[in-house]
């Protein structure tokens, strides 16, 4: 698997988005609902980004 190389900036929010597929990946296999942390993350993703 190629390794993706990021720069200084987008770090945080490849991190961030790394995060949030993996708790939705866990929440799919979960009786646990996590979706509010999801919601949570990805504005702060979205907020990010602008």
């Amino acid at each position: 698997m190629a390794k993706t190389t990021f720069l200084d900036f987008e770090q945080p929010i490849a991190e961030l988005e790394a995060k949030i597929d993996e708790l939705r990946f866990v929440q799919d296999d979960s009786a646990v609902d996590i979706s509010e942390e999801i919601d949570r993350l990805q504005e702060k993703s979205d907020g990010l980004l602008k």
